[in-house]
């Protein structure tokens, strides 16, 4: 299993351009930011599969263009995984012949360029050897992280959270686990926005982390505009274990 790294920006004009986009193997994405516009149509052809952590634009801009792409090139249809509180904000505010097409009705009924399928916290859906299990984070409504695994080991993509302990307690047990993709989007002076926001900065990340496995590797992402550098420094000045930035064009094998 491969997962490449398409997006990872917490905004745009800073280090890194693209927004929120992990790409399992050819067929899998982790959200959709604006990291999918790195994909020729070659490529966005063979995306069968997409799971959307929360229904936030920057990490579902690129859905909307894509399945777009889908349907004019006829490439058959795309599933789209999120929690259903998610899935009723998309079709409501995005996918409503407002702001873009129910492409669920596209071509037609019976053989849609998309179609919704509604996960529920810890159930597992298993592609083709991979296995993809939705946890509760704390976010925006309905918001969740991913844990992809196949046999031999495995990441947890976290999407935007603030504190969710309960999530720590489950990765704790998770043995094929090698690293977390975890979100860190302001520095220690915007605490307050942070806590408000439900993101993290790095006094609140280390503490959540602390009783959690040296070997576990914590990689860094949803980095605001900007504050890229002076956040990883206070990472760096606060925790014991290493962390790791993740770039646009990243790739891991597991």
């Amino acid at each position: 299993m491969k997962m490449r790294v398409l997006g990872c920006a917490g905004g745009i004009g800073g280090r890194e351009k693209l927004t929120t986009c992990l790409m399992v193997d050819q067929d899998i994405l982790l959200d959709a930011g604006t990291g999918v516009t790195s994909l020729d149509m070659e490529a966005m052809s063979q995306i069968r599969h997409i799971f959307i952590t929360h229904s936030h634009l920057d990490h579902v801009a690129g859905l909307a263009l894509l399945i777009d792409a889908v349907q004019i090139n006829r490439t058959g249809t795309v599933t789209v995984y999120a929690t259903q509180k998610v899935i009723d904000a998309l079709k409501k505010h995005l996918f409503n012949w407002v702001l873009w097409p129910d492409f669920t009705t596209i071509p037609n009924a019976q053989s849609p360029a998309m179609r919704w399928q509604a996960i529920d916290y810890g159930d597992t859906i298993e592609l083709d050897g991979r296995l993809i299990t939705p946890w509760a984070v704390k976010h925006t409504v309905g918001s969740a992280a991913y844990w992809v695994r196949n046999v031999r080991a495995g990441f947890l993509f976290t999407g935007d959270m603030g504190s969710t302990p309960e999530l720590w307690e489950n990765v704790a047990r998770e043995k094929l686990l090698k690293q977390v993709i975890v979100d860190c989007s302001f520095s220690n002076a915007d605490y307050a926005l942070a806590e408000t926001s439900l993101h993290f900065c790095p006094d609140m990340l280390c503490q959540e982390i602390r009783a959690l496995p040296d070997d576990i590797e914590f990689l860094i992402y949803h980095l605001k505009p900007g504050q890229e550098e002076l956040i990883m420094r206070e990472l760096d000045t606060e925790g014991s274990r290493a962390f790791r930035a993740i770039r646009c064009g990243d790739v891991f094998e597991y």
